[in-house]
């Protein structure tokens, strides 16, 4: 090899690249939007509430697999979406599928999913329901 430091670079980058495992304990904790976009239909009154309901909002995967959603919008949508998400809920997460699910398990954990990803550090939420994009923070 020619260029020794130009492997090990490469080599390097490519490990810090994977070694940031999407998996249960790195969701188990209290996450919140630091950022929350419209990808599809942002002009309706409606997708707006959820996009600013998002952004006030806490979500917390506790390690017990038990999820609540803490909303700081009076928006309607928003509260009913919170009573929704608070009624006794679980989540999973779907390693293959790279989704974190929830609800119950009877119904197939099919209240919400969320599509998880990593992009250049940015871990990106995606309310696959409503196609808000959410970049979270783990607080």
């Amino acid at each position: 090899m020619k260029n020794p430091l130009l492997f090990l670079a490469f080599l390097f980058s490519f490990i810090s690249m994977h070694s940031q495992t999407i998996d249960d304990a790195f969701i188990i904790g209290k996450w919140k939007a630091k950022k929350a976009t419209m990808i599809k239909n942002g002009d309706k009154p409606e997708t707006k509430e959820y996009v600013d309901g998002f952004q006030k909002a806490t979500f917390s995967f506790n390690a017990d697999h038990t999820f609540s959603f803490e909303n700081k919008s009076d928006a309607k949508t928003m509260v009913m979406l919170a009573k929704m998400f608070n009624d006794k809920n679980k989540w999973i997460f779907d390693q293959k599928a790279m989704k974190i699910k929830i609800g119950k398990k009877g119904d197939g954990y099919s209240v919400a999913s969320f599509s998880v990803t990593l992009k250049k550090d940015k871990i990106i939420f995606l309310v696959e329901e409503t196609d808000i994009e959410l970049v979270m923070k783990k607080q």
